[in-house]
């Protein structure tokens, strides 16, 4: 089957879209064409190769605004008519559009990937007041939506509440992350910045609503306790303003204790993370999104063996941490409880191997994408 993957915001090595689920179709003997993005290590690739997979590019401008969004969808239409693939996947409400007017003019089939609780998402743009009727008419359009589908995957069965009663198939395929050996070729880089002090690591997209603040101020008590300990953040600071966070850094004397990393390629992000004590979700409440999330970080940790420090309010991310005792579960409001549990991580160590032992072993038993991806593989062949 051919299969065409429409992306407005998710670039063309998207960790989700194409690590996980173009590798997989493409294994699975699809042909795989995805239109997005070009991502910031991927640049003048038109093919990604690895192992027996095989994916090709078309590459669409970076968005960067409403209008852009907008503009990109009618981009998406055109370029995915001229693919003429069997099945198109969507992992925005946007590219969802797109697919869903391409099946309008072709007969051809969709599906859509929903991998964030999309009505909070698009609510939040609101004033307070309006979110809790723009999110249930949110919720109204996507059933309808759902409805003109021929298949919804969703990331955690949380969602599955908001299409009770439709009878598209949908098919529960988890953010896990593949199956592989931990990490032990940490590069000697790598291992100056993370390896020579106790160290945890924020990797990922990073901002206030993802905790930055309250890990600054976590951070002033931690080198009370712990002076030559660090704090690695590995990845965009994308919600607030990066340089005034910088700033309250350096006015905080944290500049050799906080230290905000560049993004790098998917494929080193392992070496960081084994070179490291602790690793950080730090999701703030608020958003029914962080409320469902099941991040990727999650198994990234628990694949190297490191443990986690996460919200307690998480209503995935706790039931995976207690079901597997793979780290600590916290306030994450509090800068005093996300200090404490760096502190008892960093100066436990038989406590944090043995989290991080149970974290590598749920992943080797249960929480690895090569289980997980069978779903989706035996979803999409449903279709055909």
């Amino acid at each position: 089957m051919k299969i065409c993957i429409l992306n407005v915001l998710h670039d063309a090595l998207d960790k989700r879209m194409y690590h996980k689920i173009a590798r997989s179709l493409s294994a699975a003997s699809h042909e795989i064409v995805s239109i997005a993005p070009p991502a910031a290590f991927a640049a003048g690739r038109n093919q990604a190769e690895s192992g027996e997979t095989s994916v090709r590019f078309v590459f669409t401008p970076a968005v960067h605004s409403f209008f852009g969004r907008l503009l990109t969808v009618l981009r998406l239409i055109r370029l995915g008519l001229r693919e003429k693939a069997t099945l198109y996947i969507a992992p925005e409400p946007e590219s969802w559009v797109a697919a869903l007017l391409i099946k309008a003019a072709t007969g051809r089939k969709v599906a859509f990937d929903m991998h964030e609780y999309v009505p909070g998402e698009f609510a939040k743009f609101f004033p307070s007041f309006l979110r809790p009727p723009m999110e249930k008419t949110t919720c109204r359009i996507m059933r309808l939506m759902g409805r003109a589908s021929d298949l919804i995957i969703l990331t955690r069965r949380s969602f599955e509440p908001l299409w009770s009663g439709i009878r598209t198939p949908r098919v529960v395929v988890i953010n896990s992350n593949w199956l592989q050996p931990a990490c032990t070729a940490v590069p000697d880089a790598v291992r100056k910045i993370a390896g020579e002090r106790p160290t945890v690591l924020h990797q990922g997209i990073f901002g206030e609503i993802r905790g930055s603040l309250q890990l600054l101020e976590a951070m002033k008590l931690v080198k009370e306790v712990l002076p030559e300990a660090r704090c690695l953040v590995l990845g965009r600071y994308v919600y607030g303003d990066e340089s005034a966070y910088r700033q309250k850094i350096k006015e905080s004397g944290l500049e050799d204790t906080l230290l905000l990393l560049d993004e790098v390629p998917f494929e080193e992000v392992p070496a960081y993370i084994s070179a490291v004590q602790v690793g950080l979700i730090l999701f703030q409440p608020g958003l029914r999104n962080h409320e469902l999330a099941m991040p990727h970080k999650l198994f990234d940790y628990m694949r190297e063996g490191v443990p986690v420090i996460a919200p307690d309010f998480a209503v995935e991310v706790a039931h995976i941490v207690k079901e597997t005792q793979c780290g600590l579960l916290v306030d994450v409001t509090s800068p005093d409880a996300i200090a404490d549990a760096v502190i008892r991580l960093l100066t436990n160590p038989d406590e944090a191997q043995r989290f991080g032992r149970h974290g590598r072993e749920a992943v080797e038993s249960k929480y690895n994408w090569q289980k997980d991806s069978a779903a989706l593989v035996d979803a999409i062949a449903a279709l055909e």
